[in-house]
This record gives structure tokens, sequence and C-alpha cells, in this order.
């Protein structure tokens, strides 16, 4: 019984050491695929145009603190439509003033989605406490810009998991070499 037991657990084991090999090397199929393909997502970019209506009021929400530094798109009590990289927005929309506030609704916005990364292109909204209204347009070579460095760090975010890859696949070679020592041993 102690043996079958240990037995089923190393074939799990080994399971999930061959999924992950898997999970990761298509992830870097996947994430190089993104690279190769960044300038003809540009030219391929989506310009999404939204706007607050009485029923559907849109919320800009913004957090600038590590580990989620971002910035969300809400709908009202509805969850979310975009959330986007603070990173580039870091010195007009994620401030610490509005850090975690719900007090920007939006009267109007313009997203560009690129591939799955979703820029704005304009903002306008009204401070629910202040009541003052905010404008931020960015233009298509600053979009440019923000998206050349997303794909430039996801470079570096590659090269990580390529390690790791490689890591994993150097154990799942060794586990099918000696497969019966591995599940017996």
């Amino acid at each position: 019984m102690h043996q079958t037991v240990k037995t089923l657990f190393r074939l799990f084991f080994a399971g999930v050491i061959f999924l992950i090999t898997l999970a990761l090397f298509l992830s870097i199929f996947s994430k190089g695929q993104e690279i190769l393909n960044a300038d003809q997502q540009f030219q391929q970019a989506k310009q999404l145009s939204l706007k607050s209506t009485p029923g559907e009021q849109l919320v800009l929400v913004s957090n600038n603190k590590r580990p989620d530094q971002a910035i969300y798109i809400l709908i009202a009590n509805n969850g979310y439509i975009a959330k986007l990289s603070c990173e580039h927005y870091l010195q007009d929309i994620c401030t610490d003033t509005y850090n975690q506030q719900h007090t920007r609704q939006i009267k109007q916005l313009e997203l560009l989605k690129i591939g799955q990364q979703h820029y704005i292109q304009l903002v306008s909204y009204q401070d629910s406490r202040t009541q003052k209204p905010q404008q931020w347009s960015y233009s298509k070579a600053q979009i440019q810009q923000f998206y050349q460095a997303d794909i430039s760090s996801l470079k570096y975010s590659l090269l990580s998991i390529a390690l790791f890859a490689c890591a994993a696949l150097y154990v799942s070679i060794r586990i099918i070499r000696n497969f019966k020592k591995f599940i017996h041993g």
C-alpha cells in the first residue's frame, strides 16, 4: 500500500513537471510571436470610444503602489472594462492624489487596443469631490513609445521564462531517462 501511494505520488509529480515544462514553452512561443509581430499589431490597433451614460457610469481608478500598479476603467458597481499599466501614466493619471479613489467619473474615453494591451488616447473626467473637470490626451507617437517600452520589458520577461523553461526541460529529460528509477526509487 505504501509503495503504491509513493508510486502514484511520483507519477503525479512527474506529470506536473511535464505540464509546467509544456506551459513554459507555450508561453515562450506565444510571447515570442507577440514580440515578432509587434509592428504589425501596432499598425492593426483598434480604437475604442466609450462615453458614460446615466445607466452606465464609467469610473477611472488607479493604483500607483506595488504590487498592483494599474489603471482600471470601471463600470460603476459592475466590474472593469480594461486594465492598463500605470507605468506610462505616473505623471498625470496614476498620482498619489487619486490613488485607489473612485471619484473620477469619466465623460469620454478613447482607448487604443494593441494586441492584448490597452492605451489611453484621450480621457476626460470630472472629480466627484471637487467637481473639477480634467482631460488628458496622448498622441499616436507617445502611445507607440509606450508600446515599444512594454515590448522591451516583455523581452526581458521572455528571457527569464526561457531560463526556467530550460531548467524544467533538463529536469523532464532526467526524469524520462531514468523513469523506472524515478517511479520506484
